[in-house]
């Protein structure tokens, strides 16, 4: 028989989804893959699996992904494929035989409202905001100003860019893409904020969507201007 939920309904154990990874172009497996990810990540944090740096890593087979995700390993593949593309894990091999560690990240312009040892997801409550206010103590609506001050502030960290002002990069991106591709940057700044405009598209890392597309199109062009007759000299190495 369905269980009614009440006020003191203890929810049962369940995947953190951040909405930035719903909103992506993503597969569906991928956006669940990485919500797997993240569940797995709390565990390490609490294991203090962490490297040199203090980047804390997750060991997860491929076997064991496929069959909480109830997919075949070569899904579960291609789903990793999909978030290393995006920026959002890395993988680093430990030698023969052994799991992969995998690090999970978020993009730069994400703001982490959540403490590491949260245990359910925020629940959206803008629409009743103004009830909520009015139900805290001063000292956490003291505490609530502080919060949105610093998210304030960590908005600032971004400019937006394009025709619709919807492409977010820091200044170091910016100054970035601006010295790796002189000539290229402000097309593809362009190209990219017209193409989320019209087709509703998100993407984690702006960034890095930049440099993909600017990397595919010269590796594409490059094929197209080869010079099939082109004489060597004798000598000269083919």
């Amino acid at each position: 028989m369905p269980i009614f939920i009440r006020q003191n309904t203890p929810l049962p154990p369940f995947i953190p989804l951040p909405r930035f990874i719903v909103k992506s172009e993503l597969s569906i497996n991928a956006k669940l893959l990485y919500g797997f990810l993240l569940n797995r990540t709390q565990l390490s944090q609490r294991s203090k699996w962490e490297n040199e740096d203090g980047h804390v890593f997750v060991i997860y087979t491929i076997r064991q992904m496929a069959e909480d995700l109830d997919r075949s390993e070569r899904t579960v593949q291609n789903a990793l494929n999909e978030l290393d593309a995006a920026g959002l894990i890395q993988r680093v091999r430990q030698g023969r035989n052994k799991a992969n560690r995998i690090f999970v990240m978020f993009p730069d312009m994400v703001q982490l409202s959540a403490s590491p040892d949260s245990r359910f997801c925020v629940p959206d409550m803008q629409d009743s905001a103004d009830s909520v206010v009015q139900d805290l103590p001063a000292s956490n609506i003291k505490q609530e100003n502080k919060e949105s001050s610093k998210k304030e502030k960590g908005n600032r960290t971004h400019r937006r860019f394009g025709e619709y002002q919807n492409v977010f990069l820091t200044d170091d991106q910016f100054k970035g893409l601006q010295s790796d591709f002189p000539g290229q940057y402000e097309s593809y700044i362009q190209r990219l904020s017209v193409y989320m405009e019209t087709n509703g598209r998100q993407y984690a890392n702006h960034e890095a969507t930049i440099r993909k597309w600017i990397t595919e199109d010269d590796r594409a062009a490059s094929g197209k201007h080869y010079d099939y007759n082109h004489k060597y000299e004798q000598g000269e190495c083919l």
